[in-house]
C-alpha cells in the first residue's frame, strides 16, 4: 500500500464522489486582478471619459478635419455663385463630400439616404415646394420652414456647412432616384440668375 494522499473526497451522492479540487494559484489570482482591473477602468470610465472613449478622440479628429477644410475654403457665402461653383469647379467638387457627410449626418430621417424623400420632399427630381431658385435652398436650411414641416439649421450648423450642405442638396436634382413622388412645381435649371 502505498503512503501518497488522494484527493479528499468532499461528498458522495448517489454512488458519485466529489473531490476537492482546488483551481491553481495562478488562475485564481488572474481571477482577481481582472475584477481589480474591471472596478479600476469603471471609475477612470466615469471620472475621465476622454482617457478610454474613442468617440471624443474619434469627433476631435473630425472637427480636427472640418476646420482644416475649411480654412482651405475660407468664408463662404450663401449665394448662388458660391453654390455654383461648388456644382461646376472640378477642384471645389471635391468639398461635395463634406457637404454629403452634414447631409447624412443631419437631412436623411426626412430626405432620405440619397434624397429620395421620406417624410421630406425628394431632391432628386425637378419640382421643389419651397425653393424657386438657388438660394432657397441655403435660406431655407437656415430658416426651415413651419408649414413644411421642415427645421431651422441655422442655430446648429456654421455658414460654410450650410453652404456646402446646400450645394450638395443641389447637386442631388436629376438624379430621379426611386422614391417620394414629385412635389411641388418644376423649376428652371440652376443658375446665378435664378
Amino acid at each position: 500500500m502505498s503512503d501518497s494522499k488522494g484527493p479528499e473526497v468532499t461528498h458522495v451522492y448517489d454512488g458519485i464522489e466529489e473531490y476537492d479540487n482546488p483551481l491553481p494559484g495562478w488562475w485564481t489570482l488572474l481571477f482577481q486582478l481582472s475584477v481589480v482591473f474591471a472596478f479600476c477602468y469603471l471609475f477612470i470610465n466615469l471620472a475621465r471619459p476622454e482617457w478610454v472613449d474613442t468617440r471624443l478622440e474619434y469627433k476631435a479628429a473630425v472637427e480636427a478635419e472640418n476646420e482644416r477644410q475649411f480654412k482651405a475654403i475660407g468664408n463662404l457665402e450663401p449665394d448662388a455663385a458660391t453654390i455654383l461653383t461648388f456644382l461646376n469647379d472640378p477642384e471645389k467638387q471635391r468639398f461635395l463630400s463634406v457637404g454629403e457627410a452634414i447631409f447624412k449626418t443631419n437631412c436623411i430621417s426626412c430626405h432620405g439616404r440619397n434624397g429620395e424623400g421620406g417624410s421630406g420632399p425628394n431632391l432628386t427630381d425637378d419640382s421643389y415646394l419651397l425653393v424657386k431658385q438657388l438660394t432657397d435652398i441655403p435660406h431655407t436650411v437656415i430658416n426651415g420652414s413651419i408649414k413644411a414641416g421642415m427645421p431651422a439649421w441655422g442655430n446648429r450648423l456654421s455658414t460654410n456647412e450650410v453652404v456646402l450642405v446646400s450645394a450638395y442638396a443641389a447637386s442631388l436634382r436629376g438624379q430621379n432616384v426611386p422614391g417620394k413622388e414629385a412635389q411641388g412645381d418644376p423649376i428652371p435649371a440652376w443658375s446665378v440668375a435664378n
